[in-house]
């Protein structure tokens, strides 16, 4: 199947990567101070909406169960997306607070705040070259592989959207921070903070699931379980997954190496802005609420580009 659309460099950077620097020159203008209070804003409708989920969740009928799974799963996700903004610190001004809120915000997916920010800024500066690594696992991460069976196909796809590759890694790394151990490849500083995200992940675990054993509830199954397995994976899944996949994962260009779903106002603010993924990776220091500006200037140039996710998914499916 394949889809044909109308922060730093790499150690060695090449003729596109200097290209890439000369654009966020060309658009420095558009930078602007950060925004405490329109994260503030996010961060807050975020919470009520977790709040109102679990309230659902809880509620001893069959509709409001499903509903708010539902809703919470979809908050995870979208907390996932908040997570990203504030591990480039353009959450806050403030880089504990961006620290304190990225935390936070892992804790329903089980993401480590620390873990995913290193991965992370490599991935900004590796894209375009074989050292480039994603921090979520979905296997076959850019639908490289081609020449399977239809088995094959169905469980590679099987595989991408429950996550398991991401819960076996995260159940590893959590060992390794009750163990006291450093983490391939990440200084001692970096893994003493990928410890502690896990402390905390685990606190907050065993917090609820001593909660649903006092008031002989599922306490814990309602509100965290069944919206991460069932809801939060495949949504963060379908999120992730059209950002570089069938791009030119070799080519530094971000032009080429990535995509951008224009897509409508609800799934900008769902994906918090992650739809223009090429804007993002042209300029990552970017406050987020100013990617929109970014695309209406870039938009001529953007070679992978979708106009929806429903676009995209709908090519995908059909192999085209």
């Amino acid at each position: 199947m394949k889809i044909v659309e109308s922060e730093q460099p790499p150690p060695t950077a090449g003729p596109a990567v200097v290209a890439g620097a000369g654009l966020r020159g060309e658009f420095k203008h558009l930078r602007t101070p950060i925004s405490n209070g329109a994260f503030a804003a996010k961060l807050a409708v975020c919470a009520l909406l977790i709040a109102a989920g679990a309230a659902l969740a809880l509620y001893p009928a069959g509709w409001s169960r499903t509903v708010g799974v539902l809703l919470l799963g979809c908050m995870f996700a979208h907390a996932a997306e908040l997570q990203h903004q504030a591990l480039h610190s353009l959450g806050f001004r403030n880089r504990r607070a961006n620290m304190v809120a990225g935390i936070a915000l892992g804790v329903p997916m089980l993401i480590s705040f620390a873990a995913y920010r290193a991965t992370h800024l490599r991935h900004h500066r590796d894209l375009g070259t074989p050292e480039n690594r994603e921090f979520f696992d979905y296997g076959d991460q850019y639908g490289a592989d081609g020449t399977r069976s239809r088995w094959r196909t169905v469980l590679v796809w099987t595989i991408r959207f429950t996550m398991l590759h991401f819960y076996r890694l995260f159940l590893e790394n959590a060992g390794r921070a009750l163990l006291g151990r450093d983490y391939p490849d990440e200084s001692a500083a970096t893994s003493r903070r990928i410890r502690r995200d896990h402390y905390v992940i685990l606190a907050v675990l065993l917090v609820l699931t001593v909660l649903s054993v006092l008031v002989r509830e599922p306490v814990v199954l309602w509100v965290w379980v069944l919206p991460l397995l069932l809801v939060a994976g495949p949504v963060h899944a379908a999120i992730e997954l059209p950002e570089h996949f069938r791009c030119e994962t070799l080519n530094q260009d971000p032009f080429a190496n990535t995509r951008t779903i224009r897509s409508n106002r609800f799934m900008m603010w769902f994906t918090n802005g992650n739809n223009f993924h090429v804007e993002h990776h042209l300029m990552p220091n970017l406050p987020i609420e100013r990617l929109p500006d970014l695309h209406a200037e870039v938009r001529p140039r953007l070679k992978y580009f979708h106009t929806s996710y429903l676009s995209f998914f709908t090519k995908l499916v059909r192999g085209r």
